[in-house]
């Protein structure tokens, strides 16, 4: 058996390039406005989770900005949290199609905090996947794709992302 080394080099060269991604959806035929339509985060009374996930998204909301679900048949106000990768250094990320879904407005923040409006350039909802477009003022870090086919049953795979907002998370 062989001892892998650390994954730290891995992820100090790769976390830069990990952006988290912030949508608000739209909400049907109608532009909602105002909080009377909007219906704060569900209660979960049998999960053990359900203090800490009502004490995250409270906080959430503390900084102005509020995360709310949609339900079944309800018109909701819905703010969205996912990760991307940017892939090039003039400013195009990938993330996942559900991550943007109905996009009204989506927004790019950065490792460093910067913020981005993005733009949507293409999706497509059979792979899961969407590219968004932001306009830095430089030249952004970025990862590369790599070859899918020279991977192997039994290498080591890492995963690296910024799930609702909480940071790098490897």
């Amino acid at each position: 058996l062989i001892q892998q080394e650390s994954f730290a080099p891995l992820v100090k060269q790769v976390l830069p390039a990990v952006v988290n991604i912030s949508v608000t959806q739209k909400t049907g035929s109608q532009e909602m406005s105002g909080e009377e339509n909007i219906v704060p985060f569900p209660d979960f009374p049998n999960s053990p989770f359900n203090q800490f996930l009502h004490r995250f998204f409270n906080q959430q909301g503390q900084g102005g900005e509020r995360h709310f679900f949609q339900y079944p048949g309800g018109q909701v106000k819905r703010i969205a949290l996912g990760s991307g990768f940017i892939v090039d250094p003039k400013g195009y990320v990938v993330t996942n199609n559900h991550v943007v879904g109905d996009a009204a407005s989506v927004q790019v923040i950065l490792q460093n905090g910067h913020k981005y409006r993005a733009k949507i350039i293409g999706r497509d909802p059979k792979t899961d996947l969407a590219v968004l477009k932001i306009a830095a003022e430089k030249p952004l870090p970025h990862v590369e794709f790599g070859d899918s086919s020279a991977a192997q049953i039994g290498d080591w795979v890492m995963a690296i992302g910024n799930p609702f907002g909480l940071g790098g998370t490897v």
